[in-house]
């Protein structure tokens, strides 16, 4: 474990100390749900989990936010709510048949960490902190669900992190339509009399050859793509139905809205020219691009190296998050720590096994005190807390 600058303010050489005396109860966490992973919203054995190490601490719990039955709200006992409020936001959803391989296990154990340390190290702070358990982020949207039923009403700032190839500061995130098309024709034998049907798997073909050929003409920050889930019964039988699950994705809201029109243009010029019918479906949930900010990044930054951790400060690559959504309507932050090399992929059993190693310790035990030392910072800095707020009220 990296040691501390010797410029760290005392309250933050306090919050490490406290983490590092948490360190072998969080691990235990982490280690615990790896080895019983759950998938998105059937994550009812985490769930308690982290709810009763918190409750075990003397926090208020509070159950089945937003009517989601695996999710939780913990604060300080006997603390309302008051302003500014922080969240430090849980995930501990696993992959099927993977397990943990995006490190979900180290993101709710360093949160637990982070929350608890901030409290015990400075009780009389001025607003508020809460940890927010966020199941289902792993195609489920569960902050979005969570949003939607008012679980971040009050809440001025969250944060999160999450493990990685490199330390970075934030990491950009495609927004995301998920679209189901479907095609509807008319059966005929294929050989006998194929005049008198209207092939649904023709219009089908033709849909994805339009997208293809409109992936020439998009932007770099656009991508749609898709597969085809029902295809025809028999090949002698022209289908009289085909389906197809499409992701449209860019990192600009704005764009994501026109590319999508474009993609519905393909499917009904398809339907148009081989006499289907079309329907398209949007299924929820519909994920936002990132709204990163800059202030509470240079935060990070800062603390970052302060233990002796160096940033990453290259473009990376870009997924699709829930916490997206919550990035527009809030300032939120979601740093990176490196936990492997890049030659170990995301969602991947490798990636699982690399949150139990010693790296995966370390990494879990960092982060969970640059949560807790970037929280302090807002709160504790008026201007951190008005340069942040302006940050994302200008950011596109």
């Amino acid at each position: 474990m990296s040691e501390p600058d010797r410029e760290i303010s005392d309250i933050k050489h306090d919050i490490i100390k406290h983490v590092d005396s948490l360190a072998a109860d969080i691990i235990d966490v982490s280690k615990q749900l790896y080895n019983n992973p759950e998938t998105a919203y059937k994550e009812y054995q985490s769930c308690r989990l982290l709810s009763d190490f918190l409750r075990k601490r003397d926090f208020d719990i509070e159950t089945a936010v937003g009517d989601i039955e695996t999710s939780f709200r913990a604060r300080p006992n006997g603390v309302q709510p008051q302003k500014p409020t922080v969240a430090f936001l849980a995930e501990y959803d696993a992959l099927p048949k993977i397990g943990h391989g995006c490190g979900h296990n180290l993101i709710a154990a360093a949160s637990l960490g982070a929350f608890t340390a901030l409290h015990r190290t400075w009780p009389n702070h001025p607003g508020a902190i809460e940890l927010l358990g966020t199941p289902a982020e792993e195609g489920g949207g569960g902050k979005v669900k969570l949003a939607e039923a008012g679980a971040f009403e009050g809440v001025d700032m969250a944060l999160m992190f999450h493990p990685g190839h490199q330390n970075r500061l934030g990491g950009n995130s495609l927004g995301r339509i998920k679209a189901k098309v479907e095609f509807f024709g008319k059966t005929a034998h294929a050989a006998a009399a194929p005049e008198a049907g209207i092939n649904a798997l023709d219009a089908m073909v033709c849909a994805y050859n339009n997208i293809s050929v409109l992936r020439q003409q998009m932007d770099t920050a656009g991508r749609i793509h898709g597969i085809i889930t029902d295809g025809g019964d028999a090949p002698n039988v022209i289908p009289d139905y085909t389906a197809g699950l499409f992701y449209i994705r860019s990192l600009k809201r704005d764009y994501l809205k026109m590319l999508f029109k474009r993609f519905e243009a393909c499917c009904h010029a398809a339907g148009k020219a081989t006499g289907c019918e079309v329907k398209i479906s949007v299924l929820p949930p519909s994920l936002e691009p990132m709204k990163r900010n800059p202030v509470l990044e240079e935060v990070w930054k800062r603390n970052l190296i302060a233990l002796g951790l160096e940033p990453c400060l290259t473009p990376t690559p870009a997924g699709s998050t829930d916490l997206g959504n919550i990035s527009q309507i809030m300032p939120v932050i979601q740093p990176y720590l490196s936990l492997c090399s890049e030659e170990t992929a995301v969602h991947t059993t490798a990636f699982a096994e690399a949150t139990q190693s010693d790296k995966g310790r370390d990494v879990l035990v960092n982060a969970a005190k640059l949560l807790a030392m970037t929280a302090y910072d807002y709160l504790a800095s008026e201007k951190i807390r008005k340069d942040a707020a302006r940050a994302f009220s200008e950011a596109s």
